[in-house]
């Protein structure tokens, strides 16, 4: 594993083309969050470099992995983002996705993954899921399509409705500061932060 990770931080160090099939065989060899997060990494920092572009599918399962593996493992020591920052950073990009054209078949995988990694986990990583994403994902009226299955499901339901409840009175929260901040970032002449 350390020829691999060596391998992913020397892509990201260089300023060379790097293939995409190259990446592709590190993503299916990544079995750890410390590849995986340099593997993120590298999508946000040398994205313009793999050549040719990973698809967005590609890169859909990739981010999604990332947020789901620092939300189940809640990694400490620098190596990708704490549970909690992880939940948050996730509804961020899923509400980016939702934006785009397209995207539909990425956010129901997503959907779907965060699905199944609440139904697989403790109630540390539930809770996070529940307040650190369901939350703020249904205060966007137009995202709550994608997990409106959990108001039919037993185990599901137990967050939906907490969640739900939460979305409706904090309506587009999380977006509005979201905005505000690109708005204050954009005032002062700096780069503003990503969605």
């Amino acid at each position: 594993m350390a020829d691999l990770t060596e391998a992913i931080q020397a892509a990201i160090e260089s300023d060379e083309p790097i293939e995409r099939e190259r990446v592709h065989v590190w993503v299916r060899d990544a079995k750890d969050l410390k590849t995986v997060a340099l593997l993120y990494r590298l999508s946000c920092e040398a994205w313009s470099r793999i050549e040719p572009n990973l698809e967005r599918d590609e890169s859909c399962r990739l981010i999604c992995r990332y947020f789901l593996l620092c939300i189940a493992e809640n990694p400490s020591e620098g190596i990708g983002l704490n549970r909690y920052e992880a939940a948050g950073d996730l509804e961020g990009w899923v509400d980016h996705l939702s934006r785009l054209d397209g995207t539909q078949e990425n956010l129901e995988e997503v959907a779907a993954a965060v699905t199944k990694l609440y139904l697989e986990s403790g109630e540390e990583v539930r809770i996070a899921i529940e307040t650190g994403f369901l939350e703020h994902v249904l205060e966007q009226a137009r995202l709550r399509p994608l997990f409106a299955h959990w108001a039919d499901d037993e185990q599901l339901k137990i967050a939906w409705e907490p969640a739900l409840a939460w979305g409706e009175a904090h309506p587009n929260y999380m977006k509005g500061i979201r905005e505000e901040l690109r708005a204050r970032s954009l005032k002062r002449g700096e780069n503003p932060p990503e969605d």
